[in-house]
């Protein structure tokens, strides 16, 4: 970001938040995962607004991609264009996103659109991000997400490459999407000045991969009864590889979730009673965390596992070759990356991963938190409480916005997960509990 974009009111009240937010988290010695994170965060600004300053080039690119192309090339600065709505809603004032979306609708965008791609139109058309030298788009992780990169394609005024990653969910797909990105080197040359470097991109896959395998290895923790890290750590995948995919600080932050949930749990921690344990199936409550200690104090409910949080183990990228390593991003951002796997193709694959998740995490129950605008997951949903129901799975219902708590206030959902868990879920634990004895 240039001197004049970072001197905007948004950004000030981030620049000064964060470091904040990181002082309350240091209170605690043991929280290194969520630390780490935010520590992260704030370095990723810095080097982002110092490229900028050199006059480095800056690719802009939706939610649905991962940076490690782009880190490939060496010199060139990556920014999704969700960042600054999810870092205000997460960090700073969820007010500032409020006004992002508004700006977004008022420009005409519809208020059913997804409130991530509201938040990100309206950062461009504030002129929140320096100017982009290109621009990549792809058409995950849901259908909102094409409207949002037709948006910074069209405001960017700057080149754009569109990845199109088909309906189905099968090789030809996985081939398809490697060929497309394969095409992408060249135009990112074209349009950055800088060449690809695959000895460069070989190393940017090994972190990638490094990552990955300790984000598996976290997710293995969790596992555990009870959980011993709070739910709202979870989510944070989705975040951590948007934005560190492919580099060193992205290991850091994957390597700290782990260690944090293995000492808790080498400790035998208990930090609330755990009564509940269920599988969040949409998106988290971004906009007040707190909820999820708010969750786990008063209903005793955890959330081991989230749609965010859950990163599919589909392999990691064999580096051999340009070719191999393109497969292998590609392999990613259709069968790993998150939404981008259950929200593409029929609602098969997404009842599928429930049910593992429900089972491989020993969970209690489902909480479906419609976002408003995830058609695809609303229009499966009768499918899904079928499913559901045949397999003795309680299911929560309701509707929210992750990123505008104007729709739906916490106390409304407070009450909601009250009662299910006070009146449904706990008393059926607790009648299978006295027949199994």
């Amino acid at each position: 970001m240039n001197p004049n974009v970072m001197e905007a009111p948004e950004w000030q009240l981030l620049r000064s938040s964060i470091p904040a937010v990181l002082e309350l988290l240091r209170e605690d010695p043991r929280g290194h995962g969520l630390q780490t994170l935010v520590a992260e965060v704030w370095e990723y600004l810095g080097q982002t607004v110092g490229a900028v300053e050199r006059g480095q080039p800056l690719v802009w690119y939706n939610l649905g991609f991962t940076p490690e192309l782009i880190l490939g090339l060496g010199g060139a600065a990556h920014l999704g264009i969700a960042a600054h709505g999810a870092l205000q809603s997460i960090l700073g004032d969820p007010d500032v996103t409020h006004r992002l979306i508004d700006r977004a609708e008022a420009a005409g965008v519809p208020a059913e659109t997804c409130s991530a791609d509201k938040a990100s139109i309206g950062a461009i058309r504030k002129g929140l991000y320096p100017p982009a030298s290109c621009c990549v788009g792809i058409n995950t992780p849901c259908d909102t997400q094409v409207l949002s990169t037709q948006a910074m394609a069209e405001l960017s005024q700057r080149p754009t490459f569109i990845i199109d990653v088909p309906y189905y969910n099968d090789e030809r797909t996985l081939e398809h999407v490697a060929a497309q990105l394969l095409e992408m080197v060249p135009f990112l040359e074209q349009h950055t000045g800088l060449r690809m470097d695959w000895g460069r991109m070989r190393h940017v896959c090994d972190l990638s991969n490094l990552a990955l395998e300790s984000i598996w290895d976290w997710l293995d923790e969790r596992r555990r009864i009870p959980l011993t890290q709070s739910g709202k750590l979870v989510a944070f995948t989705f975040v951590h590889q948007l934005l560190f995919a492919g580099t060193e600080a992205g290991v850091r932050i994957a390597d700290a979730l782990a260690r944090e949930a293995r000492e808790r749990n080498a400790r035998g921690e208990r930090p609330y009673r755990e009564r509940v344990r269920a599988v969040w199936y949409q998106d988290p409550v971004w906009t007040d965390l707190q909820i999820y200690d708010w969750m786990e104090s008063e209903l005793g409910l955890s959330v081991p596992v989230d749609v965010f949080g859950y990163y599919a183990n589909e392999g990691l990228i064999d580096t051999a070759t340009p070719e191999t390593m393109a497969y292998g991003l590609a392999r990613k951002l259709v069968k790993s990356h998150p939404m981008a796997r259950q929200f593409r193709g029929n609602i098969e694959n997404y009842i599928a991963d429930f049910m593992q998740m429900h089972e491989s995490f020993s969970a209690d129950c489902g909480i479906f938190a419609g976002h408003v605008a995830c058609k695809h997951a609303w229009g499966g949903l009768g499918l899904f409480r079928e499913a559901c129901r045949d397999a003795g799975i309680p299911l929560l219902v309701f509707e929210f916005d992750m990123f505008d708590s104007r729709i739906t206030p916490r106390e409304a959902i407070e009450a909601e997960l009250t009662r299910f868990v006070n009146e449904v879920v706990w008393p059926r634990k607790q009648r299978a509990a006295r027949r199994a004895g």
